[in-house]
């Protein structure tokens, strides 16, 4: 029985979590938050999401 209770409490908090990130995915950025990246000249992180080194697009 308290297999069973922990079960169904992770499986109610992984529903929850996916509705909160279906619900969040689907809500519209407000405008004038488009574009939030700082004006980055790039580091060595690479791992940054602001490195310039991933705006690079090759064909």
């Amino acid at each position: 029985m308290e297999i069973l209770a922990a079960i169904l409490i992770l499986a109610g908090l992984a529903a929850l979590y996916g509705v909160a990130y279906y619900l969040n995915h689907k809500t519209p950025v407000p405008e004038g938050c488009e574009n939030l990246k700082q004006s980055c000249q790039g580091c060595k992180d690479f791992s940054c999401g602001n490195n310039p080194a991933h705006d690079i697009k090759e064909d």
